[in-house]
């Protein structure tokens, strides 16, 4: 393996850099502009493209297997059941939601690698992505293999497989950012798109923030898990700067668009699956940071830090990014609580101590959200634990035309939903950055329906039941419930009248 690997090396510099002129065929064929995106430049323009970490194909086999046969060891020795029952409850069920939204997105991921690794304009680049491809496959691999075992004692890991294959409704949000950004996207939006913003700006440094807190959970299969991941990310997301210093060079009103576009897009699924863990499926003496602070240290500065030294702006609505800060996954959190048997993990009721936790992290917003949380401790004090319908929402509730998520932007005293006409249909967005992104690209985006207007044209049941088992693909083992059955100690509930229960 050793000669193998010197004899890689030698050989790289040569083969990094494997283009030349086509003299029988034209070179717009070999690269159409309809799929390797735009600006369609002639091959002497990529010709600078330069990636900072150089791997052979034998040095990138030794480095996998060995992180694989770590991965192996560990999964041996902190894998068993056992050791999974000794989680905290609620930050088990922040496993279920990463571990759902994770392994099928990479794979999707595989594929907009492959089609980098043919029609990127530059060797070097397409070496990369072809590197990334199996990057990507290994990422689906890894969750799907440990979450596993998990199936038998808790049917809503089932979900690690399942997720993208339902209708539930952040299956809907979440297919639609990622068959956009993996599937749909040619090689050079994706380059920019997934590998700079998606997982330089986010996941990258998101699996550094989730190995941290899943240490100091006690969950250390996890912890390695997304470290094995991240080493990869750190690698193939290099890809995107070379590719957005290029776009800058030719077009850098376009390149501005696709930071603006992505950033957002990317942003309101993160603040999700990343912001119900951190601030409230993470067992507060164990949180390290709160996500606002997360956000601000991990991501911000480095995300300003690198476009600022492009040239280019933040992104026009940074202001109603900053308050999103405060509020978003605040608001989405609320929302999925009261309708929890609509996802597919369970989620817990924020006591005392986390109360107090989270008017402390957010002073400028927390005031807000303490009269919600105060109605639902006062629902749960008045009926009895386990029933959880008793506490839940019965209506369906509406969702952005453009992320798919749940009307939740702005503030609970101000939601800044939006209308837009086009062509005789009314469409509703979240915010005005939906809108704007909508209205740049209606072509793209105005077929698709969101749930709502899937139960208004009859492809799905009103009913709220009926809609979870034949439409979600979910049932009473596998739908979100209170993950503590609303047995809280703090809870002051009501005596009940022994004359109304003769009666």
């Amino acid at each position: 393996m050793e000669s193998q690997h010197a004899s890689g090396e030698s050989w790289l510099s040569l083969a990094r850099k494997l283009d030349w002129d086509f003299s029988y065929v034209d070179e717009r064929d070999v690269f159409p502009a309809e799929i390797c995106g735009k600006p369609w430049l002639d091959g002497n323009a990529w010709r600078s493209w330069d990636e900072p970490y150089k791997t052979s194909y034998s040095s990138y086999v030794a480095t996998q297997h060995e992180k694989e046969q770590s991965l192996k060891t560990v999964d041996h020795v902190l894998g068993r059941l056992r050791d999974f029952q000794s989680l905290d409850v609620a930050w088990l069920n922040g496993l279920k939601l990463h571990a759902a939204a994770l392994p099928l997105a990479e794979f999707a991921a595989t594929i907009g690698n492959l089609r980098a690794a043919r029609f990127g304009r530059d060797g070097a680049w397409r070496a990369a992505a072809a590197l990334g491809a199996l990057d990507e496959c290994r990422h689906a691999q890894i969750p799907l293999r440990m979450m596993h075992k998990l199936v038998r004692w808790d049917r809503q890991f089932d979900w690690t497989h399942k997720f993208y294959h339902t209708n539930c409704w952040v299956a809907i949000a979440a297919r639609r950012l990622f068959d956009e950004l993996l599937l749909f996207s040619d090689p050079i939006e994706f380059a920019v798109a997934t590998n700079f913003v998606f997982e330089t700006g986010f996941t990258n440094l998101q699996f550094i923030g989730l190995a941290s807190i899943a240490e100091e959970s006690g969950d250390r299969l996890f912890e390695q898990m997304t470290m094995s991941i991240q080493t990869d990310e750190a690698r193939h997301a290099q890809i995107g700067l070379p590719v957005l210093e290029t776009v800058i060079k030719h077009d850098p009103e376009y390149a501005q668009y696709l930071i603006d576009k992505w950033f957002w897009r990317s942003w309101v699924v993160f603040a999700i699956l990343t912001g119900f863990t951190m601030d409230y499926l993470t067992p507060v003496e164990k949180r390290k940071a709160s996500f606002k602070e997360f956000v601000q240290e991990w991501v911000l500065d480095q995300f300003l830090t690198s476009i600022e030294n492009l040239g280019l702006k933040k992104p026009w609505y940074w202001d109603t990014f900053l308050q999103s800060l405060d509020y978003y996954h605040h608001m989405v959190y609320a929302s999925a609580y009261t309708y929890r048997a609509t996802v597919w993990f369970d989620l817990v009721v924020p006591g005392p101590g986390e109360l107090h936790w989270l008017a402390e992290k957010y002073p400028n917003s927390w005031k807000s959200f303490e009269p919600v949380w105060n109605r639902i401790h006062e629902q749960w004090e008045h009926c009895d634990p386990g029933v959880d319908f008793g506490v839940h929402g019965t209506s369906i509730v509406g969702f952005c035309n453009m992320c798919q998520i749940v009307l939740c932007q702005g503030t609970p005293e101000h939601n800044t939903a939006c209308t837009l006409d086009h062509k005789g249909q009314r469409y509703i967005f979240c915010s005005e950055p939906c809108k704007w992104i909508f209205e740049r690209e209606p072509d793209r985006y105005a077929g698709h329906k969101d749930l709502v207007k899937r139960v208004l044209a009859g492809e799905a049941p009103a009913n709220l039941v009926q809609l979870l088992r034949t439409y979600c693909s979910l049932d009473f083992d596998s739908w979100g419930k209170d993950a503590r059955k609303g047995e809280y100690p703090w809870l002051r509930r009501q005596p009940k009248d022994p004359r109304k229960e003769e009666g």
